[in-house]
């Protein structure tokens, strides 16, 4: 190897680690709207079907932008897509924060503020959606077909650090009561603040520090789009219910200790926060052991998690006390841990170098439209029985075993 091949793997590995700090903030913000939107959606007393609708809505507008943002980063480079998505982020949480706060002051309330709030969510989703395709595509610029997997499973453990690192936060500025506020709500709020400002820094770290790891493309020609074939159509099919039943289980949960534990606001957030964070904990566990040093297909890591998945709804079903329900929250994040890398991966190492970006924003359309059904399915089945959104999706996973058998030839390198 020449001292030239050496310093480009040393640069890219350097790349690597700096889009896991941000992958880390931009999942800390997901995590932190995931825990309190529910608890200050009861607050302004919408149901949870029109709290659920309001994510539902928002996902949706993750699918019809993030394949634009990851064909774009194609063309004009990653950098430039990631502080759109970053940007976008910050400026739509600032309406979002405004619009909550003068709802917790009752000067508005009802469909307008319902309304709002939504309006603020399509506009996180529509522009913050290019962060994640952008970031998707980075990752393959800097990791060989038999690191992908690898590279992956880090992309994907920084994500659940995130996860993990959200519900610390919740848990830590509503137990010190950051802001001093006696207004019922509002310190759920200052979580949000706090995230703002790390994003803000997440862009000053991206302008200073992070190179544009793929330069647009001469004259702004598009490369080739990466064929939607069979194997990717089912693969996206198999994200689909991966994601669907993950976003019920995240979109439920607040809801399912409040109701069947009895727990106050504050008590709902911190109990929400540290099954959430369990989840993620062990999601990072599998994919920083498991995961790194797995030398298998993709699929079977898909195909590893489908029984875990499947025991873990069980448990939190069955579940007679609390030390239940975080066993059953720790295995589903195993099986999150497993199935999340295999799933971006297999999608990765079915394009072709030049169409990382486009079939990286394709692959997320999964995540997006499983957060878009997965939250509307929850609020609709809850209004039933508080145990009926985690008994839906106990069949979903036996049906991937069956939409594996018919791909063919993708992800057989690692």
């Amino acid at each position: 190897m020449t001292i030239d091949s050496k310093e480009a793997l040393k640069d890219d590995s350097r790349i690597l680690y700096g889009l896991m700090l941000i992958i880390i903030f931009v999942s800390m913000g997901q995590s932190v709207y995931w825990q309190t939107m529910p608890i200050i959606g009861r607050e302004f007393g919408f149901s949870e079907m029109e709290i659920n609708t309001i994510v539902s809505i928002s996902a949706a507008m993750f699918i019809i932008f993030t394949p634009f943002w990851g064909k774009l980063s194609d063309r004009i480079g990653r950098k430039s897509v990631l502080l759109v998505g970053l940007i976008g982020y910050v400026l739509s949480n600032i309406v979002f924060l405004y619009s909550a706060s003068i709802g917790l002051l009752g000067y508005v309330s009802g469909f307008f503020l319902l309304f709002v709030l939504l309006l603020s969510r399509i506009i996180n989703s529509a522009v913050g959606a290019a962060s994640r395709p952008a970031m998707g595509a980075y990752v393959a610029d800097v990791t060989s077909l038999e690191e992908r997997s690898s590279g992956m499973g880090k992309f994907g453990a920084a994500n659940n650090i995130g996860t993990i690192l959200g519900p610390v936060l919740v848990g830590s500025i509503i137990s010190i009561n950051l802001f001093g506020s006696k207004i019922e709500g509002f310190n759920l709020l200052t979580p949000l603040i706090v995230m703002s400002l790390l994003m803000i820094l997440a862009i000053i770290f991206v302008l200073l520090f992070l190179p544009n790891k793929r330069e647009p493309t001469s004259g702004g020609s598009e490369p080739n789009r990466p064929t939607l074939d069979r194997n990717l159509k089912l693969l996206i099919s198999i994200g689909v219910i991966i994601f669907t039943a993950f976003a019920i289980v995240q979109s439920v949960t607040a809801y399912y200790v409040q109701d069947r534990f009895s727990l106050t606001l504050d008590e709902t957030a911190r109990t929400t926060a540290l099954l959430l964070g369990t989840m993620a904990l062990m999601a990072i566990i599998a994919q920083l052991t498991f995961v790194q040093k797995f030398k298998g297909s993709s699929l079977e890591l898909i195909r590893y998690s489908i029984p875990l998945f499947i025991i873990s709804s069980l448990v939190v079903v069955l579940s007679p006390s609390f030390i239940y329900l975080y066993l059953g929250m720790a295995i589903m994040g195993l099986a999150m841990g497993l199935a999340s890398p295999g799933y971006t991966a297999a999608a990765s190492l079915n394009a072709d170098p030049n169409n990382q970006g486009a079939a990286v924003g394709l692959a997320m359309v999964a995540p997006g439209l499983g957060f878009t059904l997965g939250p509307f399915i929850s609020g609709l089945l809850y209004g039933f029985s508080i145990i009926l959104p985690f008994c839906f999706i106990l069949p979903l996973f036996i049906s991937i075993f069956f939409l594996i058998r018919g791909i063919k030839g993708v992800s057989s390198v690692n």
